[in-house]
């Protein structure tokens, strides 16, 4: 699949991206979570709960994504030009398919037993795996051809106002999941960058909080980058 479609144009100017942030923090947690089944130890039964957890901790959020984007970003797109968010719609039709699958597929393994359960296992880490390359692309597409149209039909400011939104809608507890897989996957400059943000407008403690639940997440380097650029170095 190429990179990006010919004609693709990628803005000389930087504009507001409503998907590459939430899409940095699937990303890390598809591909955490994809590690995490292949590496399930079938006869450990408390890893096995843990990773089946991860697995649907992570239907969930993906599940809320999906709806953020279906009552904020496609009426957006749809209501200034009509059928640009059909593709994507389509898309989102098959995942939740495939949340119901999946589900099912962590049901079976939580109730097979021995040598059934190692083949549940197997079963259900294929079938993830197909989800996490169904949904790489995905994202890629609406990266690419859903911001052209966003790009093209809206102006900076209606953007971040429709990001205001969206993140203004978004439950404390899907927030923190969120943030938990976000700001790890993001660059220094763009971790900086949104933390200062949220310090600035969030309770000192809710925000304290917040660095709290991060830090085990951070690398040593990426902590102190953090730290050094919130205090103004």
């Amino acid at each position: 699949m190429p990179i990006t479609k010919p004609g693709t144009m990628i803005p000389a100017k930087a504009r507001p991206d409503l998907y590459l942030f939430a899409h940095k923090g699937l990303r890390a947690f598809l591909g955490d979570t994809l590690n995490r089944c292949g590496r399930m130890d079938t006869g450990d039964s408390n890893e096995v709960i843990q990773t089946l957890a991860q697995v649907r901790e992570l239907l969930a959020i993906c599940r809320a994504h999906l709806d953020k984007e279906e009552y904020y970003l496609h009426p957006a797109m749809e209501a200034r030009r009509a059928g640009s968010a059909m593709h994507t719609a389509e898309d989102h039709a098959e995942h939740l398919r495939s949340f119901e699958n999946l589900a099912a597929s962590v049901r079976n393994v939580e109730q097979a037993k021995g040598d059934e359960r190692h083949g549940a296992a197997l079963h259900l880490y294929r079938e993830f795996a197909l989800f996490v390359a169904d949904n790489l692309e995905h994202m890629h597409t609406e990266e690419i051809e859903n911001n052209t149209v966003l790009w093209a039909t809206h102006s900076d400011a209606e953007l971040l106002a429709l990001q205001k939104q969206l993140v203004s809608s978004i439950p404390p507890a899907e927030m923190a999941v969120f943030l938990r897989w976000m700001i790890p996957a993001m660059s220094a400059p763009e971790r900086a960058a949104l933390l200062t943000g949220i310090k600035q407008n969030a309770p000192a403690e809710a925000f304290s909080a917040t660095m709290g639940n991060l830090k085990p997440h951070l690398a040593e380097r990426d902590w102190y980058k953090l730290m050094a650029a919130l205090a103004g170095l």
